[in-house]
């Protein structure tokens, strides 16, 4: 169980006593030294727990009950336990406890040790180190329980789900008598009562009879027309029974759900074990639970000798499962061959003398398993389990029939040698004169074999000295090589450069050929330059005219600047003089015009705000009259609001508290506007006119008369200010002026300077034309300066051109001769080199040739030294020694002969006279020694089983996708090393009538722990399966990818489910028409189709149909293209029949399937009770229930078709149920559906790209087919 490491030998440790554990030992012995000497060692199982409050590693130590035989005497088969500290010289014992014999006293987190307590003092034992450092290492055995029980809390969701599936009440029932079979296993209820409705609940219930505790066994069959009920009866009843010992107080029985919830106290129990570290193997909490599994990595394959046909894919999976320490899991796509990889392990286990428990969720995989190792004698099988759930293959290794087996097979055996008895000795002493014949042979084939020896020390010899030999030569050659590359190398550097000088003397040759002499060019550059000296001339006095002109033009135009600086002064000066005498700021402006002064920004504001007040001013007289009109008014309403006796003087104190609200700003019309308003309601009769309106208005007169008043009081300010600021703005422009007159005259004294420097410029340009005539004489009549310009350039690129050639001319003349001095040595050091790399060539050619000749003798060489005389001299001494050995066998076998044959025959005559007693032993025998046991998941913590078998070296489980995790735990705490063999791509197992999706999806609902819904989130996105294939290293893990199944042309339709995988699937079948011959040829059926798709069109008529309840759909228009297919299908079978294609008594085996239970319930109806159809056999099921089975022809019901706009295809989304669904056929696949329902109506994108990759395979098969012709020729393209 430990997969901690085991000291094996006896330790020798230092042990101190607290008082608590003396006292402790001291219940059961006189003092420590009395008890530690009761033995000279103790196996014990240390177990790390918490550090204590002072930070000391705390252990406790497990005391074997059944190893320590002395103890366990002392201890009446109880557990001692002693807690300790441990310390650097010893283990300090804190407490000392016994439990009952049922503690568990080996786990996985205790470390084995055989230790021999040293209890007196200064004994200097101590620890040893290796001790102390393997008690380190250990896990601390409660965060480790701690860590479990909280990862695996996330599963009680399964168990919740199957009790609350499994609440049903007891049923209790009488009957008038019992009935046995022969071998007591089933018994027979006669005469029971039992309600109506009860009936079909109680097949599969346990079964007691009442006032008993315990059940009797499982019901497996109720007759209501009869009124019996058959029982498969548990062995301990079965053994009452034979003894006639099953006496009924009375004749009452109980039925109840006991074996379901009995199960879920198994899978439970399983949880516990984990928990407790009483796994096989220690890594299973951390293969369970952790991302990237823990486990042992080897890199070491072993070599196997295969018992089976195997493929490259089988075999590496069988080679994968035997190099594993911990874990290997294999991936089974349909039709791989999973069963015979698991028999191959089977057997390759019992080679090995390992024990195997191949394990599934049911029944019919683990027979399916065992049944291939039928033919093997090294393999015992075993079969666990309900017989009534067992396949008939496996019903002969169930306990109760083993026995009967193997004296059968043995007397099989015996019957067979006893026949050869007669020749036994002729046969032996032959086999003496071969062997006489083999040894002398052996002698012969030894003398050649001495010489050989010899040959081959000689040419050892010789090999050595021509393997020096031709070391050297290489390194001839390499030295010979590197030469010959060098003068390459010159060759190579000096052949371009003797062609590129031989080039260069060539094109100076010809160039001075084709241009005149070194004279002739010097007198025609001489007679150019004079011809550029003129023209120079001739455009530098244009140049020179015209730039006299432009001096005198710019000598007048500074003449004119300085004129009308002088005036511009003038007029500056008469404005300054009259400037106080202007007395409006408009003649201001148009004055500082007429001079031509723009005004600064300063001036420019201050005359803007000037201009404002002067309006305002302007204004004055439209306020007075609007004062005057204002003071008549108000005279006119006071003298009225008095004549009334109204006190008009609280109107103008109580002045803006009056409550009205008047405006703060008023223009003289707006004031003018309300003077008419005014008028017109005085002079009105509209409206009465009262004290208090007429209180309103004056007030609303007071107001706007102080408003003229301010505005009047604010334009006499506004005169006031206008005379100030004109005066500002004068001062400002008598400023601006003086700073005019100094710009002036810096401007004047600027021009007077340019005039100057001007007149002396037009004197040298005078005196430079002047010269210019007197050298080159008259000038008059020349070209343009352009013709002149253009005439230059044409010169000077004619004199640039003869420069070049002249220089070029000069150069080649003085190198022409070096070059050819150099091009001749060229020529004599590049003949040297070809000479020297000619010998070189030479030379290498001969010492390649001995070379070859040296290799080719040291090749016959190296085939003499290759040969292993030596080995084969061993090997045939040890056939000397097998033959003298064979032979004294063979002489002890004469001598025995007629003892064994005599012994033979007795055994024989035992076996034949054996009575149940015999059987019995010979079962207990088998048993003990069997080496493959086969049993379900659950079946593998039933108590019997856990009790005979608490371990195996390997558990094998099959289908695991089928099974939920707490089922897979059980077989899994076990095997100290596991092998899984599932396809996480198949659909997850059913738990009940759902799926373990939505069983998890439920669980998720219903859980409130946050851990527990975090584990399941991580399920329900990938299994277990899944998560170990994708995460294990490549050591520990295959995929079968070759499959028998299916034609290549279904097989076809699954390939795409298995591309993400490191192999893509491969059909293994040599000739797919040949082997998956359907053999049926009709009208819609051709011999050569393997895959059709009926195609429903997306019509109403052909649309789906819900249940009442809603829980499920049908669909009628597939049932009806159903009908019609399977009349066609047999009536194409009994043409088979006919032709001779297949046997008279032959049926086609055709499955029915669909997504929808209710259309398989229809499907049901249609074959049982609408349809005889002779040469059919049939199975139907749900696609769920149908995983694991096959046959030849599958029918595939769709049902999904409608134009809902919330419509989709339910549980065909699932690609893993489309997987399993399109996998069952061997030889025929028809689909019956919508095309456009599916590939273009789901409602999921990767459903439309799934079942638009299946509708595009179909269309290259040319598999569709039209509904409403099947039969007339129903083929159509899609």
């Amino acid at each position: 169980m430990s997969n901690v490491s085991t000291l094996e030998k006896t330790m020798r440790c230092n042990l101190m006593m607290t008082n608590n554990a003396r006292k402790g030992i001291q219940e059961w012995s006189a003092d420590e030294h009395d008890f530690f000497n009761i033995q000279k060692s103790f196996q014990v199982y240390i177990e790390k727990r918490p550090v204590n409050a002072q930070g000391n590693i705390s252990l406790s130590l497990y005391f074997d009950n059944i190893e320590n035989l002395q103890l366990t005497e002392k201890l009446d088969g109880k557990v001692a336990i002693m807690d300790c500290v441990l310390q650097n010289n010893g283990f300090l014992a804190t407490g000392f406890h016994v439990r009952g014999s049922r503690v568990p006293v080996q786990t996985n987190r205790r470390l084995p040790i055989n230790l021999s307590f040293v209890t007196s003092k200064n004994n200097g034992a101590g620890l040893p180190i290796q001790l102390h450092t393997k008690i380190r290492e250990l896990p601390v055995a409660e965060e480790r329980s701690e860590y479990v029980k909280k990862r695996i809390s996330s599963w009680e969701g399964y168990l919740k789900i199957q009790e609350r599936n499994a609440d049903i009440a007891d049923i209790t029932a009488s009957f008038s008598k019992l009935i046995f079979n022969e071998d007591f296993s089933r018994m027979s209820l006669v005469g029971c009562e039992v309600n109506g409705n009860e009936w079909n609940k109680i097949r599969g219930l346990s079964i007691s009879f009442k006032g008993y505790q315990n059940d009797i066994g499982d019901v497996l069959k109720a007759n209501r027309n009869k009124n019996t009920i058959e029982i498969e009866l548990r062995p301990r009843i079965r053994e009452m029974a034979r003894k006639n010992s099953l006496n009924p107080k009375a004749k009452e029985v109980v039925f109840s759900n006991f074996a379901t919830l009995s199960q879920i106290r198994r899978l439970r129990k399983g949880f516990e074990d984990l928990q407790n570290g009483l796994a096989a193997n220690a890594n299973l909490e951390k293969i369970l639970f952790e991302d990237r599994p823990t486990i042992r990595i080897t890199n070491k394959q072993k070599e196997l000798e295969f018992h089976n046909r195997l493929n490259e894919f089988q075999q590496e999976a069988v080679v994968g499962a035997m190099s594993a320490e911990d874990l290997y899991v294999i991936q089974g796509p349909p039709g791989t061959g999973k069963t015979t990889v698991i028999s191959e392990i089977c057997q390759q286990n019992a080679k090995a003398g390992l024990r195997t428990l191949v394990a599934s969720q049911s029944n019919l995989a683990v027979d399916n398993a065992l049944s291939r190792l039928l033919s093997n004698k090294e393999i015992r099988i075993l079969r666990f389990g309900r017989t009534e759930s067992i396949e008939e293959e496996g019903k002969r290794f169930i306990e109760e029939n083993v026995g009967q087996y193997w004296k059968e097979q043995t007397l099989a055996t015996l019957s067979d040698v006893i026949e050869h008895h007669a020749s036994q000795e002729n046969l032996l002493k032959d086999r003496l004169n071969n062997i006489v014949l083999e040894t002398k042979s052996l002698d012969e084939e030894k003398q050649r074999l001495i010489e050989a020896i010899e040959k081959k020390v000689i040419a050892q010899t010789e090999y050595d000295e021509r393997s020096q030999q031709i070391r050297a030569l290489k390194k001839s050659l390499v030295s010979l090589k590197k030469e010959r590359e060098e003068i390459e190398l010159t060759i190579q550097s000096i052949g371009p450069a003797v062609q590129q000088l031989a080039q260069d003397i060539k094109a100076m040759e010809q160039f001075l050929e084709a241009n005149p002499s070194i004279d002739q060019l010097t007198e025609q550059t001489e007679q150019l330059t004079k011809k550029l000296d003129s023209i120079q001339d001739q455009i530098l006095y244009q140049k020179s005219v015209r730039s006299l002109q432009k001096a005198q033009q710019e000598i007048e135009n500074t003449r004119e600047q300085h004129q009308k600086l002088q005036k511009k002064l003038g007029a500056l000066e008469a404005l300054k003089k009259e400037i106080q005498t202007i007395r409006k700021v408009d003649e201001l402006k148009e004055r500082l015009k007429l001079c031509g002064i723009v005004p600064s920004f300063l001036v420019n504001r201050q005359m803007e705000e000037l201009d404002l007040l002067i309006e305002s001013i302007k204004s004055s007289s439209d306020w007075q009259e609007l004062n005057a009109r204002l003071s008549s008014a108000i005279a006119f309403i006071e003298k009225l609001l008095k004549k009334h006796k109204y006190p008009v003087e609280s109107v103008k104190s109580n002045m803006g508290r009056s409550g009205v609200v008047f405006d703060s700003n008023y223009t003289v019309k707006e004031i003018h506007q309300f003077m008419n308003r005014l008028k017109h309601i005085m002079t009105s009769d509209e409206e009465e006119l009262t004290t208090e309106k007429l209180a309103i208005l004056l007030e609303g007169l007071y107001v706007r008369e102080k408003f003229v008043l301010k505005q009047q009081a604010s334009i006499q300010l506004s005169k006031s200010n206008s005379i100030t600021k004109y005066q500002a703005i004068k001062a400002q422009v008598a400023t601006e002026l003086e700073n005019g007159f100094k710009a002036i005259n810096n401007q004047t004294r600027e021009l007077i300077i340019v005039g100057t420097n001007q007149k002396h410029q037009l004197t040298n340009l005078e005196k430079q034309i002047k010269d210019i005539s007197a050298e080159s004489g008259d000038f008059e009549g020349l070209p343009t300066q352009e013709a002149l310009e253009t005439s230059l350039l044409d010169k000077q690129k004619k004199r640039a051109a003869l420069d070049e050639t002249l220089e070029k001319v000069s150069v080649y003349s003085a190198k022409l001769g070096h070059k050819k001095a150099e091009l001749e040595k060229l020529k004599t050091q590049l003949q040297e080199q070809e000479d020297i790399l000619q010998k070189n060539e030479q030379e290498a050619k001969m010492v390649n040739a001995e070379g070859l000749d040296q290799e080719k003798r040291l090749k016959i060489l190296d085939e003499i030294i290759l040969q292993n005389p030596e080995n084969a001299l061993k090997k045939l001494e040890e056939s000397y020694t097998a033959l003298e050995k064979e032979s004294a066998q063979i002489h002890i076998e004469l001598e025995r002969l007629p003892i064994t044959q005599a012994l033979q025959t007795e055994w024989f005559s035992l076996l034949q006279e054996a009575n149940d007693h015999d059987l019995d032993e010979i079962r207990k025998l088998y048993v003990r020694h069997a080496n493959v046991i086969g049993t379900t998941c659950v079946a593998s913590a039933r108590k019997e089983f856990m009790e005979n078998y608490p371990t195996f070296d390997v558990v094998i489980i099959d289908e695991v996708s089928k099974a939920t995790p707490p089922e897979l735990l059980l077989p899994m705490l076990k095997g100290k090393k596991i092998i899984l063999v599932g396809d996480h791509h198949q659909l997850p197992p059913l738990v009940g009538e759902d799926t373990l999706d939505e069983t998890l999806q439920a669980i998720l609902e219903e859980s409130d722990s946050f851990e527990e819904k975090e584990e399941l989130k991580k399920l329900l996105k990938e299994s277990l399966f899944e998560r170990l294939f994708k995460n294990l290293p490549k050591s520990n893990k295959t995929m079968l990818a070759i499959q028998y199944r299916m034609h290549e042309s279904i097989m076809e339709t699954i390939t795409p489910f298995y591309e993400e995988e490191n192999y893509r699937l491969q059909c293994g079948l040599t000739d797919s028409d040949a082997m998956r011959d359907h053999l049926l040829d009709s009208e819609i059926v051709k011999r050569t189709d393997h895959l059709l798709w009926v195609d429903m069109p997306n019509e109403k008529r052909y649309f789906e149909e819900r249940m009442k309840d809603g829980k499920s759909r049908f669909n009628q228009a597939e049932l009806d293209s159903i009908r019609k297919i399977l009349i066609d299908l047999d009536k194409a079978t009994e043409k088979a029949k006919q032709e001779g294609r297949m046997e008279q008594h032959e049926k086609k085996s055709i499955g029915v399937i669909s997504f929808y239970g209710e259309q398989v319930k229809r499907i049901d109806r249609l074959i049982q009770q609408e349809m005889n159809l002779k040469h059919l056999h049939f199975r139907t099921g749900t696609v769920d229930k149908f995983q694991g089975m096959e046959m030849d022809v599958i029918l595939l019901s769709m049902v999904r078709n409608n134009q809902d706009k919330s419509g989709d295809i339910g549980f065909a989304n699932d690609y893993r149920r489309l997987n399993v669904a399109l996998s069952r056929a061997r030889e025929l696949l028809v689909i019956v559906g919508s095309v456009e329902m599916f590939t273009k109506r789901a409602k999921q994108k990767s459903s439309r790209e799934m079942y638009g990759r299946l509708k595009t395979i179909v269309k290259q098969k040319e598999g569709f087919r039209d509904p409403d012709v099947i039969g007339q020729g129903s083929r159509i393209g899609v």
